[in-house]
């Protein structure tokens, strides 16, 4: 694993409180914010949104984490060519660049009401209590609710789809979102 840090920006500190507070030692990599290093192409390959902090997993996958949210890496195992991964969502919004999952390999966020699996996939996913909406950017994303009663599933196949889960209901069919309700989720799920 390896933090992208931006050096005294408040939201990469905020991310470093919280892995000293847990005793987590993970590596950084300082990115220049004042010589613009972000925009790089170096960076811009790592995280084309340009923005710090972000996280990058030893399997390639950078996850983007939006103001005021708390999530929480609950399973990480590497052994061989296969990486399991699953992440718990408790609120806010995510931009995840997940690097080509093998065949054997698993990637999932599980939020209060949602559980999305992906394979190599570019997309977002904001939580709330009472709801989980989802939207692809590129790749494919699977959604289950989590309600028993009203279990489901959708696949998210085109750019642009999204889907929302509401506590006690199955994933609403995918459908367009409009390029304002990308844009603002896409602007929660990133630090300026």
């Amino acid at each position: 694993m390896k933090l992208y840090d931006g050096g005294r920006a408040p939201n990469p500190r905020r991310v470093k409180v919280f892995l000293a507070e847990k005793q987590i030692t993970v590596p950084t990599e300082q990115i220049d914010l004042g010589k613009l290093a972000h925009k790089s192409p170096e960076y811009t390959a790592i995280n084309p949104l340009q923005r710090v902090p972000a996280l990058e997993l030893d399997d390639g996958t950078i996850i983007s984490v939006g103001e005021h949210t708390r999530v929480r890496i609950s399973q990480f195992r590497k052994a061989a060519q296969v990486t399991r991964t699953k992440l718990e969502l408790v609120s806010g919004a995510l931009r995840v660049l997940v690097a080509k999952v093998a065949p054997n390999g698993h990637f999932e966020i599980e939020t209060e009401t949602a559980v999305a699996v992906v394979r190599g996939t570019d997309w977002l996913i904001e939580a709330t209590p009472d709801r989980t909406s989802v939207a692809l950017l590129e790749g494919e994303v699977a959604v289950t609710g989590r309600d028993p009663e009203a279990r489901g599933s959708v696949a998210l196949q085109q750019a642009g789809q999204g889907t929302d889960v509401r506590r006690g209901a199955a994933p609403t069919p995918p459908v367009p979102w409009g390029a304002r309700r990308l844009a603002d989720l896409l602007a929660r799920a990133t630090f300026n």
